[in-house]
């Protein structure tokens, strides 16, 4: 403390030194010359030389900020445009559904890239990866706090338990199915994974995200998330959402650009917005 209390002193010092040394030249400009035009141009010359770079770098700065905000403002009006387009629709909920098929999967990089405005998955960046992303599916739901929405999810079963199945499209185009190993044990998070006997899961959850170089340009993203009946080939229900970056992708302070995004609409619970949504439309069966 003692150190930059010092420091601030010289710098206090030689901030009334640089001052002095103006003032001084200032009065020689005045006393030298013998006409008034000579000391008047002496005095300009005196102002310019020593406040000139500052003028410049002040008017620099002054530029830039209202770069940025006029950046900030076209970002920001985009944002607002699309989130017209933002939200559920509903055409038709099923109640006592078991199990669903991942179409897709959110990767596990969902922490990794969120300083790149065309990451995939920027419109919910806080959306849970990989087998995380297929584990929220069969979680269970506690919801004490009914000041909220929606609660939070763990393995402590309650009643509002999660599917008892996942199927999952994966990469080799296979489909297989994830359970919990010891279902209904919260010291469980053990998934366990099986081809399918059968059919697959009737009803199908896909995502779609919406990369366009304009909105990306504008630190703008957006998803879609779809439920299909694959017996009747019908969409039943869509959530859209886009997330904008007020940051515009600095990252000064080491700050994590797609991490401090706001979201439209509002997120009932951040971890896991697409499980939050499809259990509202494909209605978990309860009980054993």
């Amino acid at each position: 403390m003692l150190e930059l209390g010092a420091g601030a002193d010289i710098l206090r010092s030689l901030g009334w030194l640089y001052i002095g040394l103006i003032a001084v030249l200032v009065v020689l400009a005045l006393w030298l010359p013998s006409r008034w035009w000579q000391k008047l141009i002496s005095v300009i010359g005196v102002l310019l030389v020593f406040t000139g770079p500052a003028y410049m770098r002040i008017r620099e700065r002054s530029q830039i900020v209202d770069e940025h905000k006029a950046r900030y403002e076209a970002a920001k009006a985009l944002f607002e445009e699309r989130c017209k387009t933002a939200g559920e629709k509903v055409y038709r909920t099923v109640d006592n559904v078991e199990g669903l098929l991942l179409l897709n999967v959110r990767p596990d990089d969902q922490a990794t890239n969120r300083s790149n405005p065309n990451w995939p998955g920027a419109a919910l960046p806080d959306e849970r990866g990989g087998r995380a992303y297929v584990a929220t599916f069969l979680m269970w739901e506690q919801h004490q706090d009914k000041r909220n929405p929606r609660g939070y999810l763990n393995y402590s079963p309650s009643n509002l338990a999660g599917y008892r199945y996942v199927d999952v499209k994966e990469d080799d185009g296979v489909i297989y199915r994830y359970t919990l190993r010891d279902r209904g044990n919260p010291d469980s998070m053990e998934l366990s994974r099986s081809v399918p006997q059968g059919s697959p899961a009737r009803y199908a959850v896909s995502f779609v995200n919406k990369i366009d170089p304009w909105d990306r340009a504008h630190w703008v993203a957006g998803t879609t998330v779809t439920i299909t009946d694959s017996q009747t080939d019908s969409v039943i229900a869509q959530s859209t959402w886009y997330s904008f970056e007020p940051g515009l992708g600095s990252t000064e302070g080491h700050r994590s650009p797609w991490g401090f995004a706001i979201t439209c609409p509002k997120l009932a619970w951040v971890g896991a917005p697409t499980r939050m949504f499809v259990d509202q439309v494909l209605k978990p069966k309860q009980g054993e």
